[in-house]
């Protein structure tokens, strides 16, 4: 069990006082894939740096595994680090050591005998698929492979928590998806707790169980991810989930914006289906029970860790009270529908 309670972090500037995370309270599950989800400057890395005391909050008190982290120092400080594996966007891994000499060296650092550590380290190599790459280097392999050994790497002292700060920003998509697949495997074997710090909410849909949104420093909203994805409560968070369901959501919000003033009569919903109501006919139900006009407008389908996600954007035309009861049985089929009464701004 994680937990953050009442954590501020304050930076003293050149320009003044900036507070960096401002009254963040989470608590996160053994054996759980944890988001936490924000834009630039919103203080996720900051956060993410309290949990192996990289930084120590100005107030509030970060809990990992029943040891106040915010609190030790020195040599149980160490000790409880070494619980923490991190992997980071752009690998830090030593350039002059080979692949085994990398994951070899928190190893070394830990005084682990030599047989032993030489051992552990093929195992982890070949648990992240890099067998055959022991005696390479980082300059002769690809992004995901260099972030593979970073994850074993991570893995050497065998720890209860991995934090991943940005760890798959500076992948290619495909590679993107290898990456996360080769987490939640890691998660599944070894029921290791990880905590994602990320800017993509696709990453969140594909693994996570639970997100949190941050903005300002704040965590603004949290919950399972599907509900979160069903319900969004913030105008960022909408932001995300419509981002990540449309890559081109520009062009999306434009059509959404001219609809608003020309159809005012009208509904613009955005809905949102889990897996069973993905596969039901929600929409000719709708538009044949209470005999109104339905637009689509864009929709798609995505993966999520508990199946299927399903995305559509629609306008309702017709009587308003036909609109409202068929909004009304929509909320009762457990159809996610947000009404759009304004377009949040990308």
């Amino acid at each position: 069990m994680i937990e953050l309670k009442n954590i501020k972090k304050v930076f003293q500037t050149k320009e003044g006082t900036l507070t960096a995370v401002n009254h963040v309270d989470l608590s996160i599950e053994d054996g759980e894939i944890y988001g936490i989800v924000g834009y630039s400057g919103a203080g996720k890395s900051t956060l993410v740096r309290m949990f192996n005391g990289l930084e120590i909050p100005t107030k509030g008190t970060v809990t990992v595994d029943g040891h106040v982290i915010s609190e030790l120092k020195g040599k149980n400080l160490r000790k409880e680090r070494q619980k923490i594996g991190m992997i980071f966007q752009h690998f830090n891994l030593l350039w002059s050591r080979t692949v085994m000499e990398n994951v070899l060296f928190p190893l070394e650092i830990a005084g682990i005998p030599k047989a032993k550590r030489q051992a552990k380290a093929k195992e982890l190599l070949g648990l992240v698929g890099l067998e055959g790459k022991e005696q390479a280097y980082p300059s002769q392999l690809s992004g995901g492979q260099k972030q593979r050994v970073g994850i074993a790497r991570a893995l050497a002292n065998e720890p209860t928590l991995l934090l991943c700060d940005e760890a798959t920003s500076a992948l290619d998509p495909q590679t993107t998806d290898e990456v996360l697949d080769l987490l939640v495997a890691i998660n599944k074997r070894l029921n290791l707790t990880i905590v994602l710090i990320t800017h993509e909410m696709h990453v969140v849909r594909k693994i996570c169980n639970k997100v949190a949104v941050m903005d300002d420093g704040r965590v603004v909203e949290s919950g399972e991810v599907l509900e979160v994805f069903k319900k969004p409560q913030q105008d960022i968070t909408k932001r995300f989930i419509r981002q990540d369901a449309n890559p081109d959501s520009g062009e999306t919000d434009d059509v959404l914006e001219e609809m608003l003033v020309e159809y005012p009569e009208g509904k613009l919903i955005h809905l949102v289906f889990e897996e069973e109501q993905v596969r039901m006919p929600v929409i000719s139900r709708i538009v044949r029970e209470y005999n109104v006009e339905l637009n689509i407008i864009q929709g798609n389908i995505q993966q999520a860790k508990k199946g299927s996600i399903g995305s559509l954007y629609v306008q309702l035309t017709g009587d308003p009270l036909s609109i409202s009861q068929a909004i009304e049985q929509l909320d009762q089929m457990k159809v996610g529908v947000e009404v759009i009464e304004h377009v949040v701004e990308s």
